[in-house]
């Protein structure tokens, strides 16, 4: 069997993405969505918002959360919040629709924004599930290795010093690892499902079967694109020190960057694996002729 090429594949991703822009459309949509809950968080302490917002806050943070500089303090943990409903509800829908605009353009087709809305709105349901699904295996997996790293920091503690700035960073680096592997064996189940028509567990199913198969292959599309993800984490991990130095707002100023920059590096993953599938419909036939 060929060698498949990275390089090749990040090649045709990024002129896709140079050449016809409107893959990014869908993306842009979810940055409308996330700029729209980072100033919903952002003026959460202030009226009419504050009506709504204000119990909530006072109930699970305290009062002091709803003035400033307390309201920037806690907005990454409200706007993560709002990230996970925006993900579950538009988030998969839209990537969705940006694997169905990549299929029009590979077949020479033209791209109605009507088609493309109804084709990924008929997996609607499977999105909403794979994206409660893809959430609560995420969370269960950071709250696993957060608590694990935890005791071996503690445990290492009585032996040596092990300092704050040393276990967020490792932190970070650990759930950045963890999270590319996890999408490995599930980043296939959205071009899947839009591609091959699949139900929604055979689609996991064949997922996790070609992300074991070809783990290496896959880590290493996912990799790099990922890598311009990890200042922006570390970034936010070092936020409460951050404010310290420089000023309250620059948690807004983080989060805002990492808005625009998900609407390349996403796009340019989803292509990519989705370019990859391609790949391996095509050699599927090949080997069974053999």
């Amino acid at each position: 069997m060929t060698k498949y090429s990275i390089r090749k594949n990040w090649i045709d991703t990024f002129g896709l993405i140079k050449n016809k822009p409107i893959v990014l459309l869908p993306f842009v949509f979810i940055a409308f969505f996330e700029a729209l809950a980072l100033e919903l968080t952002y003026f959460y302490s202030r009226f009419p918002i504050s009506k709504i917002a204000g119990p909530i806050i006072k109930k699970f943070f305290g009062e002091g959360y709803m003035h400033y500089p307390g309201n920037l303090i806690i907005l990454p943990k409200i706007f993560y919040a709002l990230q996970v409903a925006i993900y579950i509800l538009f988030g998969v829908l839209l990537t969705g629709a940006c694997v169905n605009i990549f299929n029009s353009l590979k077949e020479n087709l033209p791209v109605r924004a009507k088609a493309v809305l109804k084709n990924a709105l008929k997996h609607y349901g499977a999105f909403i599930l794979y994206g409660l699904f893809m959430m609560a295996l995420f969370l269960l997996l950071r709250k696993a290795e957060v608590t694990l790293f935890s005791k071996i920091v503690r445990f290492a503690g009585r032996y040596l010093p092990v300092p704050q700035e040393f276990y967020q960073f490792s932190i970070s680096a650990i759930l950045f690892l963890s999270n590319i592997i996890l999408q490995v064996f599930f980043v296939l189940t959205v071009p899947i499902l839009v591609l091959e028509h699949r139900a929604i567990l055979k689609a996991i199913f064949r997922s996790i079967y070609l992300g074991a198969r070809n783990f290496f292959t896959i880590f290493s599309l996912l990799f790099l694109p990922f890598l311009l993800y990890l200042p922006i984490s570390l970034l936010k991990s070092f936020s409460t020190e951050l404010i310290s130095r420089t000023f309250p707002e620059i948690t807004v100023c983080i989060t805002a960057i990492g808005i625009v920059a998900a609407i390349y590096i996403d796009c340019f993953v989803i292509i990519s694996v989705s370019q990859f599938l391609l790949h391996i419909k095509k050699s599927e036939p090949a080997k069974k002729l053999k």
